[in-house]
C-alpha cells in the first residue's frame, strides 16, 4: 500500500513536470521558424487579402519583424507577464501602423477580421494577435 501511494505521488509529480515542459514548448515552438513562420503567414495573407505582388515582400518583411521581435520577450512571458503584455501589445502598435502603410484600408480591415478566437497553435496567424 506504501508502495504504491509512493508510485502513485512520484508518477503525478512527473506528469506535472512533463505537462508544464510540454506547454513551455508549444508558447516557443512557432518561434523556432520565424522565416518559415513568416511566409507561411504571408502566404495566407497573400490569399485573404489578394495581396499584390508589390505587396508580399513587404508584407513578409513586416510580418518577419514582428515575429523577431516577439521572439525577443517571449521569455517575459513567465518571468514578468505584465512587461511582455507592455511590449507585445507595443509591438501589436507598431505591427498595425507598418500593416497600414502597405494594405488598402480594406484589405487591413479584412486582416483584422482574420483574428482568430482564440489563441490557436494549430492557426499561424494566431502569432499576428496572440
Amino acid at each position: 500500500m506504501k508502495n504504491t501511494l509512493l508510485l502513485s505521488l512520484l508518477l503525478l509529480t512527473g506528469l506535472t513536470f512533463v505537462s508544464s515542459a510540454s506547454h513551455a514548448q508549444l508558447q516557443q515552438a512557432p518561434l523556432s521558424n520565424i522565416e518559415g513562420n513568416a511566409r507561411s503567414i504571408t502566404s495566407k495573407l497573400k490569399t485573404a487579402l489578394t495581396l499584390t505582388e508589390e505587396q508580399q515582400p513587404k508584407i513578409l518583411t513586416v510580418v518577419t519583424n514582428f515575429l523577431e521581435q516577439r521572439s525577443t520577450i517571449l521569455p517575459l512571458n513567465n518571468s514578468n507577464p505584465k512587461a511582455y503584455d507592455t511590449k507585445l501589445k507595443s509591438f501589436h502598435n507598431s505591427f498595425d501602423r507598418k500593416l497600414k502603410t502597405v494594405l488598402t484600408p480594406e484589405q487591413f480591415t479584412g486582416f483584422r477580421e482574420l483574428k482568430p478566437a482564440t489563441n490557436d497553435m494549430t492557426n499561424v496567424l494566431s502569432q499576428l494577435f496572440y
